[in-house]
């Protein structure tokens, strides 16, 4: 009796077919994505993502709104007009917004940044300018051992508050500016503090530190000055600050 016959193994296992339809798909997948990565043409971009909406029947889901009309004013939509506009010029090459020349040729305006307050504040007598042996030594221990040397700008403010500081016959400007120019004075004279740094400036009373019992009458913290130091150099607000004839 013949023996049967065994029938025909295949040569290729089936899943293998399916793997490879699979790896074809993402292959295309990632072809796409590749090709859509490189914008040059936005609008025809614009209309394949319409037609592959279209074709999925994509209408929006939860937290998505549907959109009829077309974004005429977004970037992408604007790319192809701003490059003929500007001549197919990258954005670094050249500034094609020329700023409307004003009287002053040069400008030179330097950010200070953040001020920090250098030891404590001074305070002094109602309507009185006049640094005592108490400020003095504030001075010399607290301030001026912490900006001696420096190249930072340091503003010394003053303040002036109160009824009684009013009827001293000054206003509060020029009561304040008396009491941080008599610190300045006091550190370059006293405590050798470069003056090229300093820089005398008046608040008046617009920086209450306190308003006291609502009377008018505040207590002495509004009656002060405050030495600050900025992250600004002095180079960078004077070509000359030495005066050795450098600057021109």
């Amino acid at each position: 009796m013949g023996k049967k016959k065994e029938p025909p193994k295949a040569e290729v296992p089936e899943w293998v077919v399916t793997f490879g339809d699979l790896m074809s798909l993402l292959l295309c997948f990632f072809v796409l994505f590749v090709s859509f990565s490189e914008m040059k043409k936005p609008r025809e971009y614009q209309k394949v993502i319409d037609s592959v909406n279209e074709a999925m029947g994509f209408k929006g889901g939860m937290g998505l709104a549907h959109l009829i009309e077309s974004a005429n004013n977004s970037m992408v939509s604007n790319q192809e007009t701003r490059a003929k506009r500007d001549g197919n010029k990258k954005s670094t090459d050249v500034n094609n917004n020329k700023s409307v020349q004003g009287r002053q040729t040069q400008t030179n305006i330097v950010q200070e940044g953040a001020r920090h307050a250098i030891g404590g504040s001074i305070m002094f007598e109602v309507g009185s300018f006049e640094l005592s042996k108490r400020n003095q030594d504030l001075i010399r221990d607290s301030v001026a051992p912490k900006i001696r040397g420096l190249n930072y700008i340091c503003p010394i403010v003053g303040h002036a508050w109160g009824l009684e500081e009013k009827r001293s016959g000054m206003g509060f400007d020029e009561l304040a500016y008396r009491r941080a120019q008599v610190i300045k004075d006091f550190l370059v004279r006293e405590c050798g503090v470069d003056a090229s740094i300093l820089r005398v400036e008046s608040a008046g009373d617009t920086e209450p530190m306190s308003l006291g019992d609502g009377s008018g009458q505040a207590g002495g913290s509004n009656r002060r000055v405050q030495v600050y130091q900025t992250g600004r150099t002095v180079s960078q607000t004077h070509p000359d600050p030495n005066f050795t004839g450098a600057g021109g």
